[in-house]
């Protein structure tokens, strides 16, 4: 909306100024168009055209994102710009942006943050977002709860299959069943990639009938979560109905570990 306000503006000022040198052409006489009682108001139109809009966009938020499609940032800088708006500092976030469908993108955008919000805003953070649909690096905060549990939890899946979990864990994670397991030996195998570290697990699975079996099993897992997967700990595994030795980790996500598997 500002740059096609800005365009009206350029055309307006444009034409105004010219019309002195058609009159010149067609009448030989310029003043009558520059003493007629629109030229001044005209031009200075013109002029508010191109530079108003920029300048509220910039105080009120004029233009900026509202509305769009649902994505996640994980925040990379954050800086005040030095314009308060009601007492509450405007800063500028650096983004790491994820949506379905898409590959992760960098981009920049303002926003006012209330100073009692200023520590959710911090670099690693995760933050709900919408992006325009009609320019991807023109995102805003999502203020009205738009990226639902439903889109999170595909973002989160389709960020799973890209760092390597396979469709098969993907379906046991949606409708295996799920037990408690007790950590008898982890044996660290070295790196598995970006933020992540392969590990040896055996484990002791008590199913909910009161069952219980040994499985070892290989698996890669975010560093950040490495302190709840120790000897002697106690977690949530989800097993296949079919074939109980294949199963995936049902570990707590932090906000941190979202924020290694978004931005990784």
């Amino acid at each position: 909306m500002v740059g096609f306000l800005r365009f009206i503006g350029v055309l307006t000022v444009f034409g105004v100024g010219f019309s002195p040198f058609l009159a010149q052409q067609l009448w030989n006489d310029p003043f009558m168009i520059m003493q007629a009682w629109w030229y001044i108001p005209a031009i200075f139109a013109g002029f508010a055209l191109i530079f108003v809009p920029a300048i509220l966009s910039n105080i009120f938020g004029v233009g900026r994102v509202k509305t769009g499609l649902p994505a996640v940032g994980v925040i990379k800088t954050i800086q005040q710009t030095g314009t308060y708006i009601n007492e509450q500092p405007e800063v500028r976030l650096g983004l790491t942006v994820s949506r379905k469908g898409r590959e992760k993108y960098d981009t920049e955008m303002k926003a006012v943050i209330p100073l009692t919000s200023m520590a959710q805003f911090q670099p690693g953070s995760f933050i709900p977002l919408v992006v325009s649909v009609k320019d991807e690096r023109k995102v805003g905060l999502d203020l009205k709860g738009q990226l639902s549990q439903e889109d999170m939890q595909q973002l989160l899946d389709e960020k799973m299959v890209q760092q390597g979990v396979s469709p098969e864990m993907m379906d046991i994670a949606r409708t295996g069943e799920k037990a408690m397991a007790k950590i008898l030996d982890v044996t660290p195998l070295g790196s598995g990639g970006s933020n992540k570290i392969k590990l040896q697990l055996k484990l002791s699975i008590t199913k909910t009938d009161g069952e219980t079996f040994n499985v070892t099993t290989q698996k890669e897992i975010l560093s950040s979560a490495l302190p709840q997967v120790q000897q002697g700990h106690i977690i949530n595994v989800i097993y296949s109905r079919q074939d109980p030795t294949k199963l995936v980790l049902a570990l707590n996500v932090q906000e941190r570990q979202l924020s290694d598997l978004f931005s990784s």
